[in-house]
């Protein structure tokens, strides 16, 4: 026999059940949040020590050695090496048993194995399904194993899986750990590879599984999702003081503000910038920055400037650097000011209106095309003009505000910003609306108007509750609008998976799953309730939580995590939050 070393392996880890470590106090505004337990995975393939061909039975023997069988050899994990064997043991799976509790997802089980802890595994063609005494959990999909169909498992004494399938192993275990800790592993993922000069996205590697083979192409929201990554280490460096938060922040910060600089239009901020001659780029007209050294992208949407005033204002008031805070409201004034005088609207390059630069009284109150993005815009124009007021100290953007208000009831729009008509559902305005809400909601003093943006926000919020979106709930809770749903909040964190790989995830078929018979905005199934992050398509806040299948099965694309530490340190920062290790 001969023996393989075991290579490095990345931990995937997902909340193990319904998360009970923690407390919340009488004014369900505060949770302890103590270590708890996550479900861990290790998988091997044939190149990594495994026989080819699919593994088609799985077991531990008396000294509780891993043992994996083809249909023509066998091999046995001992420490950290598989050992190929000479001769084939003789393994005999258990029988299914006569019924299963609840709806199991997926039908019919191929095997099932009782864990010490009263837990219940069953194995099927399309993933693994564990009964935890209260519901069926799934994993499924290249997040979690090596392929869906599961020949066998076994359990380890300390209740861990033991895992077969047709293109190798996999090991599901869970492991403690606090919020604290899985912070810390997303922040190390995005300083690690997520960061062009200051900008903060997505990567795509080059090889799946190579993690030092990628590049981050150019997006249309570059501002945007840099600006989220601004806000969450402006949040932690204010929770915790740690110098490097502010370092990033800064870092990042610059950078956006650079995509106002880069294009030489005072006020006009560039989509995205990229070193003259380098690339990939994006789709759409690039601009030569008039030194010769960028690239930029032109006709800026609504969405880019919703991202910068939420970092403008938060880093402006949680991060002590004076220099940059005082930049940051000069650009704030001068993108403020090209709006104003271009009659609430985004003109660009040979003063041509950008195609979502919009926000004029006109087109948002009197026309059909516009009238879908009234109550969003009008919460936006709003928000830029406070916010601005309150980094330059400048009356006027309020009184411009007091108009708007007055004669043209923009803080009225903003009480239906939320459009619920079933089926055309945008997930992206959802995102923008709440971005705006955080800032306006705690610069607003007249109690009056703030009255009004109350109703709003609360409008909004029981909406978007069934979603559990702790970013959404937190916000909320800032508002002090009453109880956000803090518990859900913390689970949702506490189960959002620790493998950021846009992996394609299929629940279409799961027989736990009820299906809405409305289908989403782009004709896709979606569910009517939404699953626990761990069981679902990755995506960011612009996303259907509701989508029944996503991804890529080709796990070439991964995600920065700005999704999970942007609520998170927004609920340290607010005290919703309370780390006990």
């Amino acid at each position: 026999m001969n023996a393989t070393a075991l290579p490095s392996v990345i931990l995937v880890l997902s909340v193990a059940g319904v998360p009970k470590p923690a407390a919340t106090n009488t004014s369900s505004r505060q949770m302890i949040c103590r270590p708890y337990d996550q479900w861990c995975v290790r998988k091997w393939t044939a190149g990594e020590g495994l026989p080819p061909g699919k593994i088609i039975h799985i077991d531990l023997d008396e000294k509780g050695r891993i043992w994996c069988q083809t249909q023509q050899t066998a091999v046995r994990l001992d420490g950290n090496a598989w050992h190929h064997l000479d001769r084939v043991p003789l393994l005999t799976p258990p029988a299914l048993p006569t019924n299963l509790p609840g709806t199991l997802p997926w039908q019919p089980p191929a095997c099932v194995a009782k864990s010490p802890k009263g837990r219940l595994w069953v194995g099927t063609a399309r993933g693994l399904c564990l009964w935890d005494a209260h519901r069926w959990r799934a994993f499924h999909g290249k997040r979690w194993l090596p392929d869906d169909h599961v020949n066998a498992v076994t359990v380890a004494a300390d209740g861990s899986a033991w895992v077969a399938t047709d293109a190798g192993v996999a090991h599901v275990y869970t492991q403690r750990m606090t919020l604290a800790d899985k912070a810390d592993h997303f922040l190390k993922i995005l300083r690690a590879r997520h960061v062009r000069r200051g900008l903060v996205g997505k990567i795509v590697f080059e090889q799946p599984g190579h993690l030092d083979k990628y590049h981050q192409p150019s997006d249309d929201n570059d501002g945007l999702w840099t600006a989220l990554y601004v806000a969450a280490e402006s949040f932690r460096y204010a929770a915790t003081g740690a110098p490097d938060a502010k370092a990033n922040a800064t870092e990042s910060v610059r950078a956006m503000l650079l995509l106002e600089e880069v294009t030489s239009l005072p006020g006009f901020v560039a989509r995205s910038y990229v070193a003259r001659g380098q690339g990939p780029k994006h789709g759409g007209i690039w601009y030569p920055s008039k030194d010769g050294k960028w690239d930029w992208k032109g006709d800026t949407s609504s969405d880019e400037i919703d991202g910068h005033f939420l970092a403008y204002a938060i880093y402006h008031d949680l991060v002590d650097d004076e220099e940059t805070r005082q930049r940051v409201a000069d650009t704030a004034r001068r993108i403020m000011d090209r709006i104003i005088d271009g009659g609430f609207k985004y003109h660009g390059p040979n003063g041509r209106r950008t195609r979502w630069g919009v926000w004029a009284p006109h087109e948002l109150n009197e026309t059909l095309e516009w009238r879908g993005e009234r109550g969003l815009n009008s919460l936006s124009l709003l928000t830029y003009l406070e916010v601005t007021r309150h980094l330059t100290g400048d009356e006027k953007y309020r009184r411009i505000a007091c108009e708007l208000i007055d004669k043209h009831h923009y803080a009225k729009n903003t009480v239906n910003q939320k459009i619920n008509i079933p089926g055309i559902t945008n997930h992206s305005d959802d995102e923008l609306a709440f971005v705006n809400y955080y800032n306006l909601l705690r610069l607003e003093k007249d109690p009056e108007i703030r009255k009004i943006y109350v109703e709003s926000i609360t409008r909004s919020w029981r909406i978007e509750r069934p979603e559990h979106s702790p970013l959404f709930n937190f916000i909320y809770g800032s508002a002090a609008a009453g109880p956000f749903d803090l518990p859900v909040s913390v689970e949702w964190l506490q189960d959002f998976p620790m493998d950021l790989v846009y992996w394609e995830v299929d629940n279409r078929g799961r027989k736990d799953v009820e299906v809405n018979p409305i289908r989403d905005r782009f004709k896709q199934p979606q569910s009517k309730a939404v699953l626990p992050p761990s069981e679902r398509p990755l995506m960011r806040w612009n996303g259907n939580p509701y989508a029944l299948r996503g991804g890529s099965a080709d796990g070439r694309v991964e995600d920065d995590g700005t999704i999970w530490l942007l609520p998170y340190w927004m609920g340290r920062h607010h005290g919703f939050i309370v780390e006990k290790r």
